[in-house]
């Protein structure tokens, strides 16, 4: 299977158990509550290619790095067999905004893409899933998914 790469690491750091949460008045909690909500939407803007404060510093970044998916294309098969990169035919990204039912595909007939640029995809809370498809036209089971807000 292929691995969807959209750094999102920071979003999840809030969730850990935090064993000074025991030892903390409300107010300290609070607080670190809210600085690990920062951390993490921080870190998922950056992944974005966004930045906290100024809309021109923001508006900026957008235009000179456009938000990115990202892969590593699979070493085995579902089976737990070889796959190699010449048994690669391609790549299908599975995407869809998030109220809506069904998918749309872009098929990457190109096996060493690794990445596909979301630059041409309206502004819209988007899921994303990958497969890979092998010479012989066998479709892997999609990746999971990853979601991104297109601004």
């Amino acid at each position: 299977m292929s691995a969807i790469i959209l750094s999102l690491a920071g979003l999840f750091s809030g969730c850990q158990e935090d064993d000074r949460a025991s030892h903390t008045s409300t107010s300290q909690a609070s607080e670190l509550a809210q600085n690990r909500l920062d951390d993490a939407t921080g870190g998922l803007m950056d992944a974005l290619g966004q930045t906290d404060g100024d809309p021109d510093q923001t508006q900026a970044q957008e235009t000179d790095q456009p938000k990115t998916l990202s892969w590593t294309p699979p070493l085995t098969r579902e089976d737990g067999s070889a796959l190699t990169h010449s048994q690669i035919a391609g790549f299908r990204i599975y995407f869809r905004l998030r109220h809506q039912q069904s998918f749309d595909t872009i098929l990457i007939e190109d096996p060493s893409t690794t990445s596909y640029v979301l630059d041409n995809f309206p502004a819209g809370a988007y899921e994303f899933a990958i497969t890979t498809v092998d010479l012989n036209g066998l479709e892997s089971q999609r990746s999971d998914p990853v979601l991104a807000d297109l601004i």
